[in-house]
């Protein structure tokens, strides 16, 4: 994410994805909401701010390639959620809702989500996770 911050001002954080390697400019005419960078890799990361414009946190959605994202030591999007979870229950005390989609480190400011569990086939669906947030502390 570079050098974004939560607290810093919307628009500097804005300036900084748009600097960040990979950052695909809205086409002529399309419209995206304030905060929001999308990149080749298929990553997109979106800022939440308050009335005053500062960035209360900041969400980034699994990209489909070139991008590792890492808390901790731990690729979040690369590795499989159950994984990521384990890893980080041995570090932090986590909320897991809804069987699993939601998972939320309350201390950290953080919190995991996917779409869907996955199911008992070949297919990738629901073993990654779909989203991370980080937020400052009291948001949500």
């Amino acid at each position: 994410m570079g050098n974004v911050q939560i607290g810093m001002p919307v628009d500097v954080a804005e300036q900084i994805l748009r600097e960040l390697p990979g950052f695909v400019p809205p086409a002529p005419g399309e419209r995206r909401n304030k905060g929001f960078a999308h990149y080749e890799s298929e990553l997109s990361i979106s800022l939440d701010f308050d009335r005053s414009g500062v960035v209360r946190a900041v969400e980034l959605f699994r990209p489909e390639r070139d991008v590792q994202i890492l808390f901790q030591g731990i690729s979040v999007f690369q590795e499989p959620a159950d994984e990521v979870i384990a890893r980080l229950a041995g570090r932090h005390r986590f909320d897991v809702d809804d069987d699993g989609l939601n998972v939320t480190a309350r201390d950290l400011f953080i919190g995991f989500w996917r779409r869907v569990l996955p199911l008992e086939t070949d297919d990738d669906t629901g073993l990654y996770f779909d989203s991370v947030l980080v937020a400052a502390p009291g948001y949500g």
